[in-house]
């Protein structure tokens, strides 16, 4: 089963396995499709992140997190950071979603990439139909790509200008080129040879700080995923620098209450949920900070059932109660993101989250490449040592993005993952809670309306006004403290709103029916589908 953020790469996911690959194969495909298909909010020219579940029951995550270039100039990084601008040349981190996804391909997968960038090639050549949430982007971000070189205009408009209609099919020939030297010369090319010269070139001409040198430095980690057991499920999460630890904190204070008590809807759930997310947001940054605050572990049950005391019904807790160390004001990256869920039938599971941080990147791209670049650099500092997106040379990008997988009794229940900012990990805590303690299918746990929070030491929440949430239950949240909130009402209005409330692509299993279940969101333009076809190995 796949779930992806585009149909284009759903299909392209699925030919995969139906061709006999395996879903760390397939997941690859789905990724590069997505950088054509959905290519506002991903591509090559961003970030990676992957847990993968193998077959043999070990579990990893693939860290391809962006670096800063390693020869910038600081001067001049500031005199931009100061002109308010958050676009352009200078918000280009070193790209590493094609590193990461060769990385996972060469050791886990089992299919050449030439094979596996066909189908995006297709996608690229024979043109992908505009979704709702793509015009959405491209009309909020409009005057800013406008302002870019004529190329970037060229690749977000048909003729340059013209933002276009739901269904009009968009075709992307230069990147179908540029794929297909890669599947030629191989992934080196865009790291060490012939691309890479053309990216120096236009880095040099427009004035951005990456170089050949920096993406030649490129190497993609490989490390253990955060594990946590919710009741009696166990979860993997991809760890700092990536937002799962607020995933886990969330949970973790979660487990403290009765399960019948989060399966109803009350005012005084949604309160708890909110306040759980607050904690949780602290405390998984003090799980990524050397020299936390406090002495106790942030992501341990004893110190949930300690946090959790804080959380008295009908009263917003306290900003400086939350205790973090990290300035409210630190910033991560991960605006327009786009979520891969892939399981195929020899026990491998792939969730794999990729972005360009805002939608478009910095609205820059190579002539005749074919792809926008990321705009990592935007959330830098070069005056903030206390946090994470601190400047430094060759320094990782952080960002809240959460692959996550769930199992229980070694067997998979979802693998999950979603775009959000700083909301991604309350959303994937939410659909887990939903699933496990209001024993909803995979279907009703992602549709169910949300209840989110959205700012570090803010007071604002998020809550999608649907039944069974009420505007008395959103006002009731509000009389609490919390102020700015912001309620979605269906239908949604022509604004970027409902992608905000997530895209959650889950491919779930039913041990006892022996079936696989697709989501694709559609608060954003997700799709699911299983293959026709499945070879059977010996």
């Amino acid at each position: 089963m796949v779930a992806t953020g585009a149909p284009e790469a759903t299909a392209a996911a699925v030919r995969i396995l139906e061709n006999g690959g395996n879903a760390i194969d397939a997941a690859v495909t789905a990724a590069l499709a997505l950088g054509v298909a959905d290519a506002d909010a991903s591509g090559i020219g961003g970030m990676t992140y992957m847990v993968i579940h193998l077959a043999n029951g070990r579990t990893l995550a693939v860290d391809g997190s962006a670096r800063t270039p390693t020869t910038i100039d600081i001067e001049s990084f500031t005199e931009f950071k100061e002109s308010g601008r958050s676009w352009g040349y200078e918000t280009i981190a070193v790209p590493t979603t094609l590193a990461t996804l060769e990385y996972a391909r060469q050791r886990y997968g089992t299919m050449d990439m030439a094979a596996l960038l066909q189908p995006a090639i297709d996608v690229a050549e024979r043109g992908y139909a505009f979704s709702q949430i793509q015009l959405t982007w491209a009309e909020k971000y409009y005057e800013k790509i406008m302002k870019s070189p004529a190329y970037m205009r060229s690749l977000a408009f048909e003729d340059g200008r013209t933002i276009g209609k739901l269904g009009d099919r968009h075709c992307q020939p230069d990147q179908a080129n540029t794929l297909r030297r890669i599947a030629v010369e191989g992934v080196q090319s865009f790291y060490r040879g012939s691309i890479a010269d053309e990216i120096e070139a236009d880095m040099i001409r427009g004035g951005g700080f990456v170089r050949k040198s920096d993406l030649a430095m490129i190497r993609i980690r490989e490390i253990q995923p955060l594990h946590t057991t919710y009741r009696d499920f166990d979860i993997y999460a991809f760890p700092p620098p990536g937002g799962g630890a607020g995933v886990v904190a969330a949970l973790n204070i979660f487990e403290n209450y009765p399960t019948g008590f989060l399966a109803e809807d009350s005012v005084e759930r949604h309160h708890m949920l909110i306040e759980a997310f607050r904690i949780a947001a602290a405390d998984a940054r003090e799980a990524g900070n050397p020299q936390r605050s406090y002495g106790s572990n942030p992501l341990s049950k004893q110190h949930a059932r300690e946090r959790t005391a804080l959380i008295v019904p009908g009263k917003m807790i306290p900003k400086e109660m939350l205790a973090t160390s990290i300035d409210p004001s630190c910033e991560t990256a991960s605006e327009s993101t786009t979520q891969v869920s892939v399981a195929d039938n020899q026990g491998n599971v792939v969730s794999l989250t990729q972005t360009l941080g805002r939608s478009f990147g910095s609205k820059i791209a190579t002539p005749r490449l074919g792809f926008s670049y990321n705009s990592f650099l935007e959330f830098f500092n070069a005056d903030k040592p206390q946090c994470p997106g601190y400047l430094r040379p060759n320094s990782q990008t952080a960002t809240d993005m959460a692959p996550t997988i769930v199992f229980k009794d070694g067997r998979l229940v979802v693998a999950l993952g979603s775009p959000g900012s700083i909301k991604i990990p309350p959303i994937i805590a939410e659909v887990i809670s939903n699933m496990v303690d209001r024993g909803m299918s995979v279907r009703d746990a992602v549709a169910a309306p949300r209840v989110l929070w959205g700012g570090y030491n803010r007071k604002r929440a998020w809550v999608e006004v649907v039944d069974p949430i009420t505007e008395e239950d959103a006002h009731a949240l509000e009389q609490m403290g919390f102020e700015g909130m912001t309620e979605l009402h269906y239908p949604p209005p022509g604004d970027t709103t409902m992608p905000n409330f997530g895209g959650v692509n889950a491919v779930a299993y039913d041990e006892q029916a022996g079936v696989f279940y697709g989501v694709g969101d559609p608060r954003r333009n997700g799709s699911a589908m299983g293959p026709r076809v499945v070879p059977v190995r010996e």
